[in-house]
């Protein structure tokens, strides 16, 4: 269960992170989310201060992948060393393992501010969208 709701929470962060984020983006904040879930105005002031907590470092570790694996694409086109290459490896994913690590303490404080039936409904949400998405052709990405 905490792993689908760390994908529930990681689509919104992912889309927050980038530049064209809006209210949409934040269940916790959108008035049919809320309504659907049950999240007080206290719950949800709660919610995006965990976000906006974390979302300067989440995007900085971000930029920082973005770096670090537009080099290893430079490295893997022009270099044939393995060394350069392995180490180039080992900044890539040590950078996707901070963003995930991040997004990861975000779903455990977002986590403690739900109820169990709140985690439910937003899971059954979740699950909803992911059927519309594929009905539209809009399936999961790779």
């Amino acid at each position: 269960m905490l792993v689908r709701l760390a994908l529930v929470v990681a689509s919104a962060i992912a889309v927050a992170l980038s530049a064209s984020a809006d209210e949409r983006s934040k269940w916790w904040v959108s008035r049919e989310s809320r309504a659907e879930l049950g999240i007080s105005d206290t719950q949800s002031a709660q919610l995006e201060a965990v976000f906006q907590s974390l979302l300067p470092r989440l995007r900085a570790e971000k930029q920082a992948l973005d770096r670090e694996d537009a080099e290893l694409t430079r490295l893997m086109a022009e270099s044939t060393d393995e060394a350069a290459l392995g180490a180039a490896i080992d900044r890539v994913e040590a950078a996707r393992s901070a963003v995930n690590k991040t997004r990861t303490w975000m779903l455990v404080r977002m986590n403690r501010v739900l109820t169990p039936e709140q985690r439910a409904l937003l899971q059954a949400m979740h699950d909803r969208h992911q059927r519309e998405r594929g009905a539209r052709g809009g399936g999961p990405r790779p």
